[in-house]
């Protein structure tokens, strides 16, 4: 809703949106929550918005470090709440829709917030689906990925327990969260208590 802060304001379109922040950020990831802690610490006046449904926050860069036994996966996730910066506006829903032309984006819940700039920052969607089989397997069956916060200390179960055999390694040719990711699994295995059994019974 408007406030005095958050004045609601016409659009370019004409239509009045509820509304309005100077920048608004689509995200609230590690991307999105940098910008706004940044641009916060840059103007402590300036209007920020911030659109952002989860609850909690992943820290995904140390899905890898879980994925290598170094942490445990709950310290890769914090409360939303605790992150974002004081004084910026968190709007907790989906974004539904952007019109450039009008500089409005369209909330899951039909807010309409008008901006003057624009951050985009929702991350990638990773579809499992798209290889038959991937999503039914992850996390058993030998089968592990560390691009899920579900998945990843399956990664080291496997790791861990491995006593010689095939070890398939997969790189992506998409786009990803983390090209260093899978590179960096093949290397970790090799400096873990699994070292001995890769190097003599890898193939």
């Amino acid at each position: 809703m408007a406030s005095p802060h958050d004045p609601s304001r016409t659009d370019m379109s004409g239509n009045r949106s509820d509304v309005h922040h100077r920048v608004l950020i689509l995200g609230g990831g590690s991307g999105g929550i940098s910008v706004a802690a940044r641009l916060r610490r840059g103007d402590a006046s300036l209007n920020i918005g911030l659109i952002e449904p989860s609850e909690t926050h992943d820290y995904q860069p140390l899905w890898t470090l879980v994925g290598a036994g170094v942490f445990s996966r709950d310290v890769a996730r914090r409360r939303e709440a605790d992150l974002v910066p004081r004084n910026v506006s968190w709007i907790r829903e989906r974004v539904a829709a952007i019109d450039p032309e009008a500089k409005v984006v369209t909330s899951s819940g039909g807010q309409r917030v008008s901006y003057d700039f624009l951050v985009v920052a929702l991350g990638i969607q990773i579809n499992w689906n798209a290889i038959p089989g991937l999503a039914e397997g992850l996390g058993s069956h030998g089968i592990c990925s560390n691009y899920s916060f579900e998945s990843a200390p399956y990664t080291w179960e496997c790791i861990r327990s491995f006593r010689g055999g095939t070890a398939l390694f997969t790189m992506p040719a998409t786009a990803v969260k983390c090209g260093g990711a899978p590179q960096k699994l093949c290397i970790w295995p090799m400096t873990t208590s699994a070292k001995r059994a890769f190097e003599t019974g890898l193939r």
